[in-house]
């Protein structure tokens, strides 16, 4: 077992993650031996057990313990770098724990599935702000502070404090605006010797590139419970892939991008996840609200600004919705967050 400690003294830079699910974990694991007094933010029994125990981490047969600062807020200092890392939906909340840590040259990493506030075009806002930013707390940030991310990671919580991944995880970065400081200056903090980050110069289609991933497999995986690796193995669940994925691809042309991937890599990259289940089919089979708002009632909202039909991508939506609406009724919980009906 390995075991770091943070960083101490003023020389080094400052970093928050806030969100410490199986994304912010993996984060902090990787991070917490870098020459950076890193601190984490979580909340209820993630919060009690990394104060208690610390974070473990494993991957295969190595397994990492990680003693860190963990506070329901960020420290009270400005933070060079903070990393939001959540659901969608979480985004608010957590932003409104590190607030008082943003600083004017504070870079701001959101690591997040779904269609970003940073990405739709100003003449969707009136159409996309009450889907992505309800409250209007997102787009309130320094554009130009603002890092896209893109996580090809396969980690997820075994228990509050204890993170499972596998495979060799990538995080793709790239400055959300064109007027935003160059992102080699993040790398340099969060680590440009190693393949972990890498820099991106417009992050914009990979998060499409992802997004694409998601929409396509994440509400097929709730509706068949079912792997990325059942999905993919099977005739008619791998044709409602592929359709979805086509409309996808049709509504990134049309939103403005070019050069997109053929669907055969978009498949041959979906079928690397395994047998590892989607995020969404974790949150559904813990019960947790699933990400429909961002990752698929933006994408329609957005489709019908550039009048591009979706029939498959739509459907796979409301039957996820459906579903997740019945278990809503059947627990009393709420099993899916949204702002609106389509």
């Amino acid at each position: 077992m390995t075991v770091s400690t943070p960083a101490t003294g003023l020389v080094h830079p400052h970093v928050c993650i806030a969100g410490m699910g199986g994304i912010g974990g993996l984060l902090a694991s990787l991070l917490a031996p870098r020459p950076l007094v890193l601190s984490v933010v979580a909340r209820g029994e993630t919060l009690l057990a990394l104060q208690q125990q610390g974070l473990t981490c494993t991957n295969g047969e190595t397994t990492t313990h990680h003693r860190l600062p963990a506070a329901s807020r960020a420290p009270d200092r400005v933070q060079d770098v903070i990393i939001l890392c959540g659901k969608y939906h979480h985004l608010p909340s957590l932003l409104k724990t590190v607030l008082h840590a943003i600083g004017p040259e504070t870079k701001i990493i959101p690591v997040v599935n779904g269609f970003p506030w940073w990405m739709a075009p100003e003449d969707t806002q009136p159409t996309l702000q009450h889907i992505l930013d309800p409250d209007g707390s997102l787009s309130a940030l320094n554009p130009n502070s603002i890092y896209g991310c893109v996580a090809y990671a396969f980690s997820q919580v075994v228990e509050p404090g204890h993170i499972h991944f596998s495979g060799s995880p990538r995080f793709l970065l790239g400055a959300a605006t064109q007027g935003g400081t160059c992102t080699q200056a993040v790398l340099e903090i969060l680590g440009n010797d190693n393949s972990v980050f890498q820099e991106i110069f417009d992050i914009r289609k990979d998060v499409w590139n992802k997004l694409s991933l998601n929409v396509s497999s994440n509400f097929l995986s709730v509706l068949c419970e079912a792997t990325l690796h059942s999905l993919t193995s099977a005739a008619d669940t791998r044709t409602l892939i592929y359709q979805s994925l086509k409309e996808m691809q049709t509504l990134g042309l049309a939103y403005g991008l070019s050069d997109l991937p053929p669907l055969e890599a978009l498949m041959s990259k979906m079928e690397q996840g395994g047998t590892h289940p989607t995020s969404m089919l974790q949150d559904y089979q813990h019960n947790r609200p699933l990400e429909v708002s961002a990752m698929g009632e933006a994408v329609l909202a957005l489709a019908a600004c550039y009048a591009v039909p979706m029939p498959t991508t739509e459907a796979l939506v409301i039957l996820t919705r459906r579903k997740a609406a019945l278990r809503q009724h059947l627990s009393g919980q709420p099993a899916y967050t949204t702002q609106r009906n389509l």
